[in-house]
């Protein structure tokens, strides 16, 4: 463990604080929230299923809960989070075989200029512990932004598609060493897919075989021609 990590433990030990509200707990807390948090997520106990050919899944509805755990690390330097997070995916991971099925873990990569104003890329964290938790290597940096694109919150599935089109590409330093593998690929978030796909068509530019995408969390949809209800919403 790295001494900033052991210093993270030190501050904010697991299973002493609800990562979600706060509240005191102890260490029969699972993934480190209180029971009341516990319950009010919503969990997706769906398989896979598949957005453009590319299978896809979540471990959570998208709602207030989920939100304040994702913000918490992405918007309030809580990197702890991300071990809570890493624990959920893992145990989705292992319940649907994508640790036998999949290689390896690659997160979805942030532009450089927002990874360096925040100070980490929250994917690539959570792939950190996720790795950890099912013996899985995470490769942090075989994909990456080339342009800075314009916030997805405000963009309509058709808009979006163009603001990411062309926007991340695969690192050549891995180019014949990942041919045939199989990519398990992660984020926190998950709305119509367009990231997940863009990312699918650099990895497969670079020899992958297969990519299979899993989020944190995943909004619900009333379009019935939203990508998100191909994940069983």
């Amino acid at each position: 463990m790295k001494i900033i990590d052991r210093a993270a433990e030190l501050v904010f030990p697991q299973h002493l604080y609800c990562g979600c509200c706060g509240n005191i707990i102890d260490e029969t807390r699972q993934y480190g929230l209180c029971d009341h948090c516990l319950s009010h997520f919503g969990w997706n106990t769906d398989g896979l299923d598949v957005i453009d050919g590319m299978a896809a899944g979540a471990c959570l509805d998208y709602g207030i809960y989920e939100r304040t755990l994702i913000f918490g690390l992405k918007y309030k330097g809580r990197k702890y989070l991300a071990r809570d997070i890493g624990a959920i995916m893992a145990d989705k991971v292992q319940a649907l075989g994508l640790d036998k099925s999949c290689d390896v873990i690659v997160p979805v990569p942030l532009y450089r200029a927002k990874e360096r104003k925040r100070g980490f890329n929250q994917a690539a964290l959570i792939g950190k512990h996720l790795a950890r938790l099912t013996g899985m290597e995470c490769v942090s940096d075989m994909l990456c932004r080339t342009r800075e694109t314009a916030p997805m919150r405000s963009l309509g599935p058709a808009e979006r598609r163009w603001n990411i089109e062309g926007s991340i590409a695969f690192n050549e330093k891995y180019a014949g060493r990942v041919s045939g593998r199989r990519v398990l690929l992660i984020d926190d978030f998950y709305t119509t897919g367009s990231t997940a796909l863009e990312c699918r068509r650099a990895l497969v530019s670079g020899g992958v075989a297969e990519v299979t995408f899993l989020a944190f969390a995943a909004r619900r949809s009333r379009d019935t021609g939203d990508a998100a209800n191909a994940m069983g919403r």
